[in-house]
């Protein structure tokens, strides 16, 4: 099986669920906790102590360092064990006392983490801002799918589906299965259009490589998506409604959000857990048709980052990022 990724910026989880405490979440398959310092920077590294293995997430923060629970050690943001109880104040913290961290940055409400070349914070590209949502208010939830992330994003990128998977919500009223669909390349990913019979184009969706989607249902209202990998059969994905309604309604518009959206990807998960291979990037025998242009599209983004990705890693300087 080819791995899940690497090279981009991918965001793995919002900022509304880090709060004091500590937080563990598996990422990549690998178990981590995110943690805020004293002064609310964002750190992020593996769950597990390098003493005795015990997860750091059932400890505290204590200003800029992480506290296990078992017995006291403290590990600063670049992962050095900074302080043994049980050995003094003066004793010399051996260099190998530490633990391994991820790159991680705050924007858009989102952690972002970094998946790529072991390269200096300076020379690594800075994190994909998400301008089509200046200025709108969200509400969101969050839910795991038995399913690799890259059919968790086909998924969405589909059309055709909807008059038979969700043939009893949003594609009850679909009569006619015939599909016809665009895709056009922008900086960072693709638009991808369901293009009408009398030739207009309605809303759109806008995939943001490598795990953002965005549907723009209206200039006021847009429904975002974030399929974040957690191992190689099983996402969490992070469903926001983006909007422009007045705060005394927020609460109601988050009532409606959660219900319709938990309805309509309900309808997604026994079938998107039923695909074999489970990962998109082994699917070399599905037989797509002109209906599945978004999947066309994305695979052939993807294929073509993971390339460049190759690429940089097996260059001799080491100096170039992949994009």
């Amino acid at each position: 099986m080819k791995s899940l990724s690497s090279g981009h910026w991918y965001p793995v989880l919002s900022s509304r669920e880090l709060g004091h405490k500590p937080v563990a979440r598996t990422r990549f398959d690998c178990r981590v906790v995110f943690w805020r310092s004293s002064t609310g920077a964002v750190r992020c590294m593996v769950d597990r102590c390098a003493h005795r293995g015990a997860a750091l997430s059932l400890g505290k923060v204590c200003g800029d360092a992480i506290e296990c629970p078992f017995h006291g050690f403290r590990f600063a943001p670049d992962g050095r064990c900074v302080r043994v109880p049980a050995e003094g104040p003066d004793w010399d913290i051996p260099a190998h006392f530490r633990v391994d961290t991820w790159p991680v940055v705050e924007v858009d409400d989102y952690v972002w983490a970094w998946r790529g070349p072991d390269v200096a914070a300076a020379d690594r590209p800075a994190p994909p801002r998400l301008d089509l949502v200046d200025g709108m208010h969200f509400g969101e939830i969050h839910y795991e799918w038995q399913a690799h992330y890259t059919r968790a994003i086909e998924n969405v990128l589909d059309y055709s589906h909807l008059p038979f998977v969700h043939r009893k919500s949003i594609g009850a009223f679909i009569r006619d299965p015939v599909t016809r669909v665009r895709t056009e390349d922008h900086e960072t990913g693709f638009l991808f259009f369901q293009v009408r019979d009398r030739g207009s184009d309605r809303q759109y969706v806008d995939f943001r490589y490598p795990n953002l989607w965005f549907n723009r249902i209206g200039k006021n209202y847009l429904l975002g998506a974030t399929f974040v990998p957690i191992d190689a059969t099983h996402t969490e994905v992070y469903v926001r409604w983006y909007h422009r309604v007045p705060r005394p309604l927020h609460p109601l518009v988050n009532v409606l959000g959660r219900f319709s959206q938990y309805l309509v990807f309900n309808d997604d998960l026994p079938i998107v857990a039923s695909q074999r291979p489970a990962n998109a990037d082994d699917a070399e025998d599905d037989r797509l048709v002109p209906s599945d242009g978004g999947l066309i599209a994305f695979r052939k983004l993807r294929k073509f980052h993971q390339t460049q990705v190759t690429d940089t890693l097996n260059a001799p300087d080491g100096t170039h990022i992949a994009s």
